[in-house]
């Protein structure tokens, strides 16, 4: 059955600016709900007497009909977001971390609301897909940061007249953002039992990369995308100008503060030495490391890790470490008969609880607050504040305690 054509009614508005000469028009739009109100279309400004007025409101009638029942009929809102996407990268208005966020929302909408034409997004359709999104397992967070993208991209077609009513995620009230989860950190006796199974495991990759976490505090993309032309185990110290984002690419780091030299250990200098000569030996046939060679590299021909492939490994390596569980494990047999097992559902620490330990283990012991801002790349002294508050808190509590015990209080 075909649509029901979108007609204007009334007749329409006209103002004079200067009598004789200019004139502005408008129409009143249909309401974008069933007794929802109606919107009055842009200004038209028109240079002429006010019979030249008249037919041009009655022009701009018939064009407004159009775009509301014709114009962009094709155009997707998949395609429309990508779109939107490539053209605030042309205009260099987005940071690496932003350009990363916003590749996973985008290529969330094209896979959810991809096939949808972009004048035919309703309220009902949207919560049609956020209920399927729901059902197959989409977090409260994920589904918000999905939510507030594809209203960004239905705010600009509104802007370009793509859709002239309203911005149908106007009309969606159901989907807030959830609460901030509780910062976790490991307890000092959980890192130091880590640092011991990590010494005790077979240098890899994966393993040095964690190990970096724990401790120098940096983010997941920073240690993967390390090199050794930016290690300096003479001087003790590495400088972190790089990171490798979702889909394996060494972008610039999060902020300009995140590029930073960090001093590194006794125990990382000899964890990253032993690690270098096991890497010349099975990749460099005993010769030197080049300088851009990932420092967390794969076992199979010394590349960079795969994000994915590491998270992968990880969340698997946390729960055989007590760090974490999986709900569901499932047992398969490969091509071979061999017995294989599928698991899923992972509850339990990430790789960036390991950068919350290090803060809070250093303000726990008397570290200073720029000291801990600077190793951990954030942008500001009050942000690092913000954040280990509890921290901060905790060491306040004790010096308290101090004071009233020399005291005698």
């Amino acid at each position: 059955m075909a649509k029901e054509r979108i007609t204007i009614d009334g007749e329409g508005s006209i103002i004079e600016v200067e009598r004789g000469k200019t004139y502005r028009i408008r129409h009143r739009l249909p309401p974008a709900v069933p007794g929802g109100k109606r919107k009055w279309s842009k200004m038209r400004t028109v240079h002429g007497n006010k019979a030249k007025a008249r037919i041009e409101l009655e022009a701009y009638r018939t064009e407004l009909e159009d775009m509301l029942n014709n114009e962009h009929a094709t155009l997707k809102v998949g395609a429309y977001a990508r779109e939107f996407h490539q053209r605030r990268l042309d205009m260099g208005s987005l940071s690496s971390l932003s350009l990363e966020r916003d590749e996973i929302e985008i290529a969330r909408i094209e896979e959810y609301f991809g096939g949808v034409p972009v004048q035919d997004l309703d309220a009902a359709t949207i919560n049609r897909v956020y209920a399927k999104m729901r059902k197959s397992g989409t977090s409260a967070s994920a589904l918000y940061k999905t939510h507030q993208k594809l209203s960004q991209v239905m705010k600009q077609a509104v802007k370009e007249e793509i859709i002239i009513l309203r911005n149908p995620c106007d009309l969606i009230d159901d989907v807030k953002r959830p609460e901030a989860a509780e910062r976790r950190s490991l307890s000092a006796e959980q890192a130091v039992q880590l640092a011991l199974d990590l010494k005790e495991c077979e240098r890899s990759g994966r393993i040095v990369a964690v190990w970096l976490a724990l401790a120098t505090g940096v983010r997941r993309g920073e240690a993967l995308g390390l090199v050794w032309g930016n290690v300096d185990l003479v001087r003790k110290r590495i400088r972190i100008e790089k990171q490798l984002d979702s889909k394996g690419v060494r972008r610039d780091p999060k902020s300009h503060k995140s590029k930073r030299n960090l001093a590194i250990d006794d125990g990382t200098i000899a964890f990253l030495t032993e690690w270098k000569i096991m890497q010349s030996d099975l990749f460099y046939q005993g010769g030197d490391v080049p300088d851009d060679a990932p420092v967390c590299s794969n076992d199979t021909d010394g590349a960079f890790i795969s994000p994915a492939a590491f998270d992968k490994w990880r969340r698997a390596w946390f729960v055989d470490h007590g760090l974490g569980t999986f709900e569901k494990v499932e047992a398969w047999h490969d091509c071979n008969g061999v017995k294989r097992y599928r698991r899923s559902g992972y509850k339990g620490y990430n790789l960036h609880e390991l950068r919350h330990t290090q803060a809070t283990l250093l303000i726990g012991r008397g570290a200073d607050i720029k000291t801990v801002q600077n190793r951990l790349g954030h942008s500001s002294a009050s942000l690092t504040m913000n954040i280990y508050a509890h921290a901060i808190e905790q060491n306040d509590r004790e010096a308290a305690d101090t004071i009233g015990s020399v005291l005698g209080l």
